[in-house]
């Protein structure tokens, strides 16, 4: 089995840090995806390589990659990360999956549309929280789980349930390739 797994409110709870700095910075907001876009570029310019040491894995992600690994599951990370705010991005980002246990086979960096690229690497299901990047995904008959509230999607708000689903339905396909 191939997953595909973004990282950004996926793996991690990068908003639940981004907007306690935010409330810092800007009190009159309540999330930085508000902010004007000037101030959203400029906010995260200057903060983007102090928050990102200190993203939260959320709940469940290490019990899961254990699974994933004892059960030999391919982990394919697709992000959207790049180098534009900050160009020590994408190494700080290895180091801290690294330091957090976050073993993966192949990470892609500057996915903005990750349907093609999950299609490439043969990904069995797809894991994200943005619908628009489950949408990409399906339109190449990949399944997506969503890992937030969606009405379009199945949908899971922590790790424990969807490593439970995991096990339910992909345990025991063995499609690596």
């Amino acid at each position: 089995m191939i997953l595909g797994i973004d990282i950004d409110d996926t793996i991690t709870d990068t908003s639940k840090i981004i907007n306690l700095y935010l409330k810092r910075e800007y009190p009159e907001y309540d999330d930085y995806h508000k902010l004007p876009k000037s101030e959203y570029r400029k906010f995260l310019k200057k903060y983007i390589r102090q928050m990102r040491y200190e993203y939260p894995i959320k709940d469940g992600v290490k019990e899961a990659w254990k699974f994933f690994k004892e059960n030999d599951i391919k982990v394919i990370i697709i992000t959207a990360r790049n180098k534009k705010l900050d160009r020590h991005n994408l190494k700080d980002t290895k180091k801290f999956l690294e330091k957090n246990g976050i073993f993966y086979d192949k990470i892609y960096f500057k996915q903005k549309k990750k349907g093609k690229k999950a299609y490439k690497c043969g990904v069995d299901l797809f894991i994200d929280d943005k619908e628009y990047n489950l949408l990409d995904v399906s339109k190449y008959n990949i399944s997506c789980v969503c890992m937030r509230k969606s009405e379009q999607y199945k949908s899971f708000d922590n790790w424990q349930d969807l490593l439970l689903y995991i096990k339910e339905c992909y345990h025991g396909r063995r499609k690596n390739t």
